[in-house]
């Protein structure tokens, strides 16, 4: 399970929070901003949820921007009493938020657990782009960093296409030009990237991984590991999961690619899933 340190002053969200997460995720209760940093930089914390108006929104804004600078591979998600018109939700996706869950806006319980899963998706895909870039001209890593977040969505090549402004046909010059494989497999290895973290980070079993990833079977889930990678689920979750699934599949591919790196740029905004 994922370890998430929360900042959330008013005890019933936080009830409701923790109700949400038990037995899913790990959870740190931080009674302060400072406090939150200090747990948050540790090695084993896998995402922060805060309340955006505490102390104050000016406050919280300021604070959700320092922590996105000084963790950009946690997830971030804040607890915010805001209606889906209102302003401030672009505001928060530009300071960097994985994930916001409305105050306003039932069922809690369902929504808390998107937004967590959403916002975990949304930095491990982060980290896999910054372990790319400089390796990979950047709209291929784009397109991965996209496949990577959303994987458990079952996404279409079209999709895919259609997100990085692209045709699938195009895509799949700009991916080959890049040295990476076609925007079919370029999918599957964003499935196979966060299956790798939900089996050690997780700690899921074979069989939820690939039930949270589309596949009919836990076999041919593991079938589809062991060809990209040469490994088993087990030896993923042995071995450091994303980590190890990034490694085995980009180790050698960077060298083969012919077309130019270009500058690094700003990875294009997610979306936000209240």
């Amino acid at each position: 399970m994922a370890h998430l340190v929360v900042l959330l002053p008013d005890p019933r969200v936080r009830a409701r929070f923790a109700d949400a997460l038990s037995g899913v995720h790990s959870v740190t209760l931080a009674p302060t901003w400072t406090e939150l940093r200090r747990a948050a930089a540790r090695e084993d914390v896998h995402g922060c949820a805060v309340d955006a108006d505490s102390p104050s929104r000016e406050q919280a804004f300021l604070e959700i921007r320092d922590l996105r600078r000084r963790l950009p591979d946690v997830a971030l998600v804040v607890y915010a009493d805001v209606r889906e018109s209102d302003p401030e939700l672009v505001h928060l996706g530009r300071l960097g938020v994985d994930g916001v869950v409305l105050a306003r806006r039932p069922p809690w319980a369902s929504a808390i657990r998107r937004a967590i899963e959403d916002g975990l998706a949304a930095a491990g895909a982060r980290a896999v782009g910054r372990s790319l870039r400089g390796r990979y001209p950047d709209p291929g890593v784009d397109a991965v960093v996209w496949a990577v977040e959303h994987a458990a969505e079952g996404p279409s090549v079209a999709r895919l296409a259609a997100a990085l402004g692209h045709t699938p046909r195009s895509l799949a010059a700009l991916l080959r030009a890049s040295g990476l494989p076609t925007p079919t497999r370029v999918l599957l290895w964003g499935r196979l990237l966060q299956a790798g973290a939900l089996l050690a980070r997780d700690a899921c079993t074979v069989e939820e991984t690939a039930l949270r990833l589309g596949y009919a079977t836990a076999s041919s889930f593991g079938r589809a590991m062991k060809s990209e990678t040469g490994c088993t689920p087990g030896e993923v979750a042995q071995r450091g999961g994303m980590a190890c699934v990034r490694a085995r599949l980009f180790r050698s591919r960077a060298r083969r690619s012919t077309g130019a790196v270009r500058p690094r740029t700003a990875t294009p905004p997610t979306g936000l899933h209240p």
